[in-house]
């Protein structure tokens, strides 16, 4: 029994709140015993070898400043790290040759996915630590409102004054984070079998709730299950799908057969 992983977020201080019991997916960088991280056993990446091909997204993501960039940048490659090449050329031919590569080679595709997205979230926390997505977020806001620079200055500080601490942590990093839609396969290939998803992104579970998953009240025995220090105070609705499914999709993926597995999936009632 694994219990409960939020999703989207994999990293405490950009989730929409803890709930005691409820654990983050470490694809394989957490610090080990340094926060409520629940790491699968058997991760076909580790150590050096994971090092060793994250090395050059990680110099990366130090150098480039933009969140937006970073994200656009950890999805462009997808964990897929030699697509358009002849290196991925001849691994398509080693795999008609030798089938049995295949779920290998993906396993190892989502892990690093994962790892990119969870990378991206340190970058975020990094620029949040500075101030700099406060002002990002804040000149995305002045865009918006359809100031620029045109205005004066104290029409901007006006319009703009209190948006950084109006907004948590995480409702700003929800603004420069990957898609939830991006993450949720190589989540779910990475997450030990029978683990939910506990989802407190109201737009996520907004979303969810109107692709017309069968969401229901949950019964005791799963809420105990689930939350064994106590559940929440506010009240909860739970469905049972499978991944293509809660990607919108209406039919497997064939690319993608750890979407064929069905996992609880928790929301706040409205």
């Amino acid at each position: 029994m694994h219990g409960l992983l939020y999703f989207p977020s994999l990293h405490p201080a950009l989730s929409h709140g803890l709930v005691p019991g409820v654990r983050f997916l470490d694809p394989g960088l957490a610090d080990s015993g340094a926060g409520p991280w629940l790491r699968p056993e058997g991760l076909p990446l580790i150590g050096d070898e994971l090092a060793g091909m994250l090395r050059g997204f990680d110099r990366l993501r130090r150098e480039v400043k933009n969140p937006k960039d970073l994200a656009l940048l950890a999805g462009a490659s997808g964990g897929h790290f030699f697509a358009d090449t002849s290196f991925a050329v001849r691994e398509a031919f080693a795999d008609q040759e030798h089938p049995e590569r295949v779920g290998a080679r993906r396993a190892k595709s989502a892990q690093l996915a994962l790892c990119l997205a969870y990378m991206v979230e340190e970058s975020l926390l990094e620029l949040a630590g500075t101030g700099e997505l406060d002002v990002r977020f804040a000149t995305a806001m002045a865009e918006s409102l359809g100031l620029g620079d045109d205005d004066s200055d104290e029409e901007l500080a006006t319009a703009l004054a209190g948006v950084g601490d109006m907004l948590p942590a995480a409702a700003l990093a929800d603004e420069f984070r990957p898609p939830w839609r991006q993450v949720l396969s190589p989540f779910w290939a990475v997450a030990p079998e029978g683990a939910g998803l506990f989802v407190v992104d109201p737009d996520m579970a907004a979303t969810l709730l109107d692709a017309g998953l069968p969401f229901a009240e949950p019964s005791a025995p799963e809420l105990a299950g689930w939350f064994p220090d106590g559940r929440p105070e506010r009240p909860l609705l739970a469905a049972c799908a499978t991944g293509w499914r809660t990607l919108g999709k209406t039919r497997p993926d064939p690319d993608a057969p750890w979407l064929d597995a069905p996992r609880p999936i928790v929301i706040p009632k409205p």
